[in-house]
């Protein structure tokens, strides 16, 4: 088994998840410039209610492949492949169950039929094959370029096209569609091994333990983040949807990168280290190097966030300054925590990350009364920065006891 990624490794697993999220971006750029801020609001309105059931249904079970020891077994892969297909039965019953409230619950948004046609998407994603996964293992990467990579070229392909063919909002649910048929597919055409599924209790009971307090810390994200857009719908209009989503999506882009690729990358890497016991040595650059990359994004976007989102979509998504500061420092947070996430996961502490994200959900409720109080979006931007600034501090403090231990065992 390889050690350590080769630099074509590296640079594969940075590659992917960036060409992810620069698809995304075109994505919604496609879409603003064909539809129009109030559609994308709506377009992002479903998307928004597609994250909360991804969320709600994200149990890791990739990474429960990358971190067990006998992450390469068949048995392990057969039965994580059928808790993919659980997984993906519950996500789609769980849109189901929340088409009628959204839908009568936002005036002029998403009709009930954008919102059930939306619940195919994770079935789709139930037949996904593990194999290329299980590559990753040994900081092999070809598959996920493939797999991510190709997936995120059919989904920006089909953007220009269902947006003229739809006119609307209804178009990102086809894309969608499209996307995740795209992704199922090329699993299938790479895998090495043949497709097979098992529905062993213990193997679930084991998916479960492992996933249920990632389960959590992921309803909270998308409370952290993603219920700030769900207030914006709620009190403001469709076109302020779409300015905030977008100065969001732009905010947290590189944050997103730098987590997926830290899956991939650094998953494997501290979990070499835990099993040498090496963690008190790596955790500490770790730290030093995601805190000087936050620095440097957090100065980087709140000097041109506010040139590019209206060059880019068009003078209407022109964006306050304050609000592009306080969502950059959001997402430099973000970043920040990300070696301290992978490393909960690692250690089996999975609880950890959701302890610390209970801290930025605290900062809802004033965010909820500002919109309550017809508030600028600038403050509901402020409570988000404020929000990660204390999950950071909760994450840190519940790491040193962990590291401390750890170098009281070595010595």
């Amino acid at each position: 088994m390889a050690r350590t990624p080769t630099k074509s490794a590296r640079i594969t697993a940075i590659a992917v998840p960036v060409l992810n999220e620069v698809a995304a971006f075109g994505r919604s750029i496609f879409l603003a410039q064909i539809l129009g801020a109030d559609e994308l609001g709506r377009a992002m309105m479903l998307a928004l209610s597609l994250r909360l059931v991804e969320m709600v249904g994200d149990l890791s079970i990739e990474r429960l492949m990358s971190v067990s020891s006998d992450g390469n077994s068949t048995l392990l892969q057969a039965n994580l492949q059928g808790a993919i297909i659980v997984r993906g039965l519950f996500m789609s019953l769980f849109l189901l169950l929340l088409a009628l409230p959204f839908a009568e619950m936002l005036t002029d948004g998403p009709a009930l039929i954008s919102y059930c046609t939306l619940a195919l998407v994770p079935l789709v994603r139930a037949g996904m094959h593990l194999d290329y996964r299980r590559w990753e293992r040994n900081f092999n990467y070809r598959g996920l370029a493939i797999v991510d990579g190709g997936g995120a070229l059919v989904m920006l392909t089909l953007t220009p096209v269902l947006a003229f063919v739809w006119g609307d909002h209804r178009a990102i649910v086809g894309i969608f569609l499209g996307h995740s048929i795209a992704q199922v597919a090329l699993s299938h055409v790479i895998a090495r091994r043949k497709f097979v599924v098992r529905f062993d209790r213990s193997s679930l009971k084991r998916v479960l333990n492992f996933g249920a307090p990632l389960v959590a810390n992921a309803v909270l994200m998308f409370l952290t983040f993603q219920a700030d857009r769900l207030i914006v719908a709620g009190f403001y209009t469709w076109s302020d949807v779409a300015i905030y989503a977008v100065a969001l999506q732009l905010a947290m882009l590189p944050a997103q990168i730098i987590g997926r690729a830290a899956g991939s990358l650094l998953t494997p890497r501290l979990r070499i280290a835990r099993d040498k016991g090496l963690l008190t040595n790596l955790v500490p650059r770790l730290l030093t190097f995601y805190g000087l990359i936050s620095i440097a994004f957090l100065i980087g976007y709140g000097l041109t966030a506010g040139v590019v989102i209206p060059w880019v979509y068009g003078a209407s998504f022109a964006t306050a300054p304050l609000v592009l500061w306080c969502l950059g420092a959001a997402a430099a947070g973000r970043i920040l925590r990300t070696p301290l996430s992978q490393l909960a996961v690692v250690t089996g502490r999975t609880a950890d990350p959701a302890r610390s994200n209970l801290w930025r959900a605290g900062a809802l409720a004033p965010a909820l009364g500002f919109a309550l109080a017809g508030a600028p979006l600038a403050s509901l931007a402020a409570m988000a920065a404020i929000g990660e600034a204390a999950a950071s501090v909760r994450a840190m403090t519940l790491l040193r006891p962990q590291l401390v231990g750890e170098r009281s065992k070595g010595a």
